[in-house]
């Protein structure tokens, strides 16, 4: 999934809890890109790293809430191993759709991260400093986001807007039905 295993020994190895980096070896006490020791909380005006499989940013203390539904929370390494058991969708059938940095749904095209992006969060965001592309998928996207995957009405609805919808709908309907 993602290509983000870990073998159970290398469980011991502390990540950084400011951007997320691996600590090389346990000779190495200092983040490379932080300075800050590993294990320690990140700064206060620190950007937290998020995870790339859930989205979800680490809290202040740099850690994550265990997917296992127990109190413990973890640092945001040990949180992407948690995922190898606990998936968010099918990503292994996601990426059969891929095609480059997009993805072929129904009948249009949209940028791959944007809409795995929706289907692990329910939130369409076309990301910081980054134009967002509105071509039929997308914006069938944002409808769906807004109206839910019901039949509505949208006034001055297009055909190829409804057909992106009912697309887009039975691609959530099959990335959640067989990745959970």
């Amino acid at each position: 999934m993602l290509g983000l295993t870990r073998s159970a020994a290398a469980r011991t190895i502390q990540s950084c809890r400011q951007c997320g980096a691996f600590q090389p070896s346990g000779s190495v006490t200092f983040c490379r890109r932080c300075g800050i020791p590993f294990g320690d909380a990140p700064s206060a005006e620190a950007r937290l790293p998020s995870c790339p499989v859930c989205y979800l940013t680490v809290d202040d203390a740099g850690l994550l809430a265990s997917l296992a539904g127990s109190p413990r929370r973890l640092p945001i390494a040990d949180h992407l191993v948690e995922h190898e058991r606990y998936p968010v969708g099918d990503d292994d059938w996601l990426e059969t759709l891929r095609v480059g940095d997009r993805i072929r749904i129904g009948d249009g095209w949209a940028p791959f991260d944007l809409v795995r992006r929706y289907l692990v969060t329910g939130v369409v965001d076309g990301g910081r400093g980054r134009q967002f592309q509105h071509d039929a998928i997308v914006t069938a996207i944002s409808q769906v986001a807004r109206w839910g995957t019901g039949e509505i009405e949208v006034f001055a609805d297009q055909d190829d807007w409804r057909a992106a919808r009912l697309a887009v709908t039975r691609l959530m309907e099959r990335y959640h039905r067989n990745g959970a």
